[in-house]
């Protein structure tokens, strides 16, 4: 075959530009690397990887030769005559044998050629690493066989860096698997702030540093071509100022390297492929096929799975954006670059339909903040709000309100306010953020525009939009305290409502419920959601869920824990997989739980609470905030006071994250609670200094009452001021929460007045106060309720006169303080005290054998078993074995057996 000409300056190592920035832990893993037979150094144009590999070359001791390779080396004479041109730059008379063989005439078989070049590299007289710069030009399969072959079975004395914008089609798994290869990707070569600002320094001799900064390094994500040409925009004159505010795909030193060592690297296909996906943010093979062939694909053009190949392969600047490698998005810069020309080359007709294209994909997905501006851009402001009127319905579910109050902020404003549809979403949004004050306004506005689309909107529109206006003017007359408004305006609204309006409906019929209890008719309250439950339809989660909810919570308003139990217990049956209803079970868990706590069955809460609370299922609760503070509350009470301040702080890292001001305003005074309950008095009254309560509504239904911890650090504080202050409050909760038939927590109102009313030295009035509360409070059953109030509470319930059989009763309130006390103060160690016998048959508990089986283990008498058994129970709290060996491995009791 004939010779090939050798062109030198092929073979040359590249100048490092005088303003390089040093890596250092990059050159210490190509250091550690060297020893492998292979590096791969993978990114995309303009990422440094020449550069960093000649500085890592120029540094260290030890032979090492460049070859800079074109497509026209593909050929695999070509290649290997420039591989061993490469080799022979270091080791004048190395690889004769190979040349022989390749000027012998005759076409090289691959085999033959392998094994001669690896004989001769093998022959090498010192060790070599070898660079391959730019073998993404490359495109023979026979040279990348070849490859394979010498790294299959490499020589000792020879190191190779492939230098590639992309991955090459060599067997690296097998390379991985056997841990003969380093690699270098597109993360490991991105800039830091700190070295943007070293490159700019050096380049442009500017310093950069704060806002300006942090902007570049936003803008650039840290792509070392990007800083370099920001720092020729300021040597041509651009202020700091300019580059901050402009710096862009638009910005004309990136558009001409874009067009030059991107796009015009790409075929036609692939480039009107990336013009056509740069209007997405992120991208995948379904969405880029809905984009690239609606109607059908030329021959020739890429489908969605050979263009993400494409991306994948790191031909262009494209991002995985999670490790399953499924979804991808552009650069920023590049895709800003890529839309001017789409903006140039394509009618705005054309990009409106691929905006649509895009839109109608995304909303099949239920992506629906991603769907919502590309309909914006395909079909204007009506056809996104249109979009999402579509998806009313699953956005006004609890778990859904807040992308609902991102999907309206992602609507022009004067579009929701025009629209009756849009305002009554707005209205339920803002009513979910506990913003009611601004509520009637927009039902208002909603009302006026009605009246002029009349006409206009069909009747089953104007029968939802009316009835759903109506339902929630009764929600809000109800949180107001007007049973009998909100009553007329929920029947309103249930005559008025279509059957398919589930959210709406089952609103109005909360309401009903909650008006009779507020009016007193706590009979009616249930006989009416019973009522409704009988013929309620629709999904479990968003129909029958709230209505038995409701009936969870007015058993729990009217002090009625034997009601609330038996409710949970006929519609929330407890199993390890109660949660297949999208968590309308683990709803239960929470109501059981409160139950079990206000008891003093604190074991079993706990083991109530904690499958509710599993990383698997908490998403799928609606009241995991609540569900916290009662896991919170549970070990307090079991002394664990760390654990219990560790869950309510993450629960208030949450919801401050997520924006969620309702939640978080009784998660920060179940902070402030907890603080009390744990003597921090200074955080508890820092709190209560910032507390803002709004309006104040007495519509208490949930574990804790803000308002009623704000008179509690009142009268902790124990001044006269504070005295009078929380005098004042509990006096207007009393009325209220009389007049609103909350006996849960008129209780804790009235018994806080007897704490306070002792202190004052009223002691006469505080019992009279305290006996209230005791009567109120028998019929359930509540032990929690007084004993978390504190040791405050202890002299006046131990001078309260007995009377109408209440004597049983304080006796186990008063046991439940000492044992509290105990735990608190720290003087008995839970299971501490167990002797080793008792060890032995909490063991043979564990394992379930019944007491006859025990004696017969241990040779005791039944009677000796039965009596370990009852001190077991003793000094683990429980009332049963179940209860007792749950409590032991919950301390570690067991641990060893």
């Amino acid at each position: 075959m004939p010779s090939v000409q050798i062109i030198r300056n092929k073979l040359h190592r590249p100048r490092i530009p005088g303003d390089f920035v040093a890596r250092s832990e990059l050159l210490t893993r190509l250091e550690e690397g060297s020893m492998l037979p292979l590096t791969l150094v993978a990114a995309p144009a303009g990422y440094g990887k020449t550069s960093l590999i000649a500085h890592w070359l120029a540094g260290r001791d030890g032979l090492s030769a460049w070859l800079s390779l074109d497509a026209e080396d593909s050929d695999l004479a070509v290649f290997v005559n420039y591989f061993v041109a490469a080799v022979r730059t270091v080791f004048a008379n190395a690889c004769v044998d190979t040349l022989d063989y390749l000027n012998a005439g005759q076409p090289p078989s691959l085999v033959a050629l392998a094994g001669r070049l690896s004989n001769d590299l093998e022959d090498l007289s010192a060790p070599l690493v070898l660079v391959l710069d730019d073998f993404h030009r490359i495109l023979s399969s026979q040279t990348h066989a070849l490859l394979d072959r010498l790294l299959a079975h490499p020589s000792d004395g020879l190191h190779l860096v492939v230098i590639t914008r992309h991955d090459p089609p060599l067997a690296l798994g097998a390379l991985r698997a056997r841990e003969a290869l380093g690699e270098v990707r597109m993360r490991d070569l991105q800039f830091s702030a700190r070295e943007t600002a070293i490159l700019i320094q050096r380049c442009a001799g500017r310093t950069l540093a704060g806002a300006p900064l942090e902007t570049l390094q936003h803008r650039s994500e840290g792509w070392p071509v990007g800083v370099r040409l920001a720092a020729l925009a300021l040597r041509q004159g651009v202020t700091i100022e300019e580059l901050g505010r402009g710096f862009s795909g638009a910005t004309p030193q990136v558009e001409q390297y874009f067009a030059e060592e991107v796009l015009s690297q790409q075929s036609d296909t692939a480039r009107d492929c990336l013009l056509r996906t740069s209007i997405l943010d992120r991208f995948c093979v379904p969405l880029c096929d809905a984009l690239l062939a609606p109607a059908g694909r030329a021959e020739g053009q890429l489908d969605g799975q050979g263009f993400i190949q494409l991306v994948a392969s790191g031909a262009i600047l494209g991002i995985a954006l999670e490790d399953k490698l499924e979804w991808y998005r552009y650069h920023r810069l590049f895709q800003e670059f890529l839309q001017r020309q789409l903006a140039k080359q394509y009618a705005a007709a054309e990009i409106a339909e691929l905006h649509w294209r895009a839109a109608s994909w995304l909303e099949s997905q239920l992506l629906l903040e991603e769907a919502i501006p590309q309909a914006l851009a395909g079909h204007g402001a009506v056809a996104a709000a249109r979009l999402l009127g579509r998806h009313q319905g699953g956005l006004l579910d609890r778990a859904q309100r807040h992308r609902l109050e991102r999907c309206l902020r992602l609507l022009p404003p004067d579009t929701i306010e025009n629209d009756p549809e849009m305002l009554l979403l707005k209205a339920w949004s803002i009513h979910h953020q506990g913003r009611q004050l601004e509520t009637p306004a927009v039902l208002d506005r909603i009302e006026v525009l009605l009246e002029s689309a009349a006409g206009v909107l069909e009747l089953s529109v104007l029968d939802s939009v009316c009835g759903s206006v109506l339902a929630l003017r009764s929600l809000q007359s109800y949180l107001e305290g007007q049973a009998d408004r909100a009553m007329a305006y929920a029947e309103r609204a249930l005559q008025r409502l279509p059957a398919d309006c589930t959210q709406a409906r089952v609103t109005a019929q909360v309401v009903v419920a909650g008006a009779r209890q507020m009016s007193g008719d706590l009979v009616g309250a249930r006989q009416w959601i019973d009522q409704v439950l009988a013929r309620a339809a629709g999904p479990v989660d968003t129909s029958q869920a709230p209505l038995v909810a409701t009936l969870c919570f007015l058993g729990w308003m009217a002090a009625d824990l034997s009601a609330l139990q038996w409710t949970a217990n006929r519609h929330y049956r407890l199993t390890e997989t109660d949660f297949g209803s999208g968590g309308s079970l683990g709803l239960g868990r929470y109501f059981h739980a409160l139950v079990q706590y206000q008891r003093n069955e604190l074991t079993l809460a706990e083991a109530t609470l904690l499958p509710a609370l599993a990383p698997q299922q908490a998403s799928r609760l609606g009241y995991r905030t609540e569900t916290s503070f009662v896991l919170a509350a549970v070990y307090q009470a079991l002394g664990q006071a760390d654990r219990a301040r560790e869950i309510v702080d993450a629960v208030c890292e949450h919801l401050l994250r997520n924006g969620d001001s309702p939640a978080l305003f009784r998660a920060q005074a179940w902070q402030a609670e907890l603080a009390l309950r744990q003597g921090r008095i200074d955080e508890a009254r820092e709190w209560a200094r910032n507390f803002d309560p709004g309006p104040v509504q007495f519509v208490y239904h949930f574990f804790n009452a803000p308002h009623l911890t704000l008179a509690r650090v009142w009268i902790a504080e124990g001044t006269v001021e504070s005295r009078e202050q929380a005098a004042r409050l509990l006096q207007l909760l009393e009325a209220e929460l009389t007049a609103r038939h909350n006996v849960r927590f008129l209780i804790e109102v009235l018994a806080l007045q007897a704490i306070l009313q002792f202190a004052l030295g009223e002691q006469g009035a505080a019992c009279d106060r305290l006996g209230r509360a005791v009567d109120l409070a028998q019929p359930g059953g509540f032990i929690r309720l007084f004993v978390d109030l504190g040791q405050e509470l202890l002299q006046p319930l131990k001078r309260l006169e007995p009377g109408k059989g209440n004597e049983r009763y304080v006796a186990q309130v008063l046991s439940a303080f000492n044992d509290d006390w105990l735990v608190s103060a720290g003087r008995q160690q839970v299971g501490a005290d167990l002797t080793r016998r008792e060890l032995k048959i909490l063991k043979l508990l564990a394992v379930r054998l019944s007491n006859v089986e025990i004696s017969e283990e241990l040779c005791i008498s039944r009677a000796t078993v039965k009596r370990h058994t009852q001190n077991i129970y003793r000094k683990l709290r429980a009332s049963s074995r179940r209860e007792a060996v749950f409590r032991a491995r919950t301390l570690n009791i067991l641990a060893d057996g």
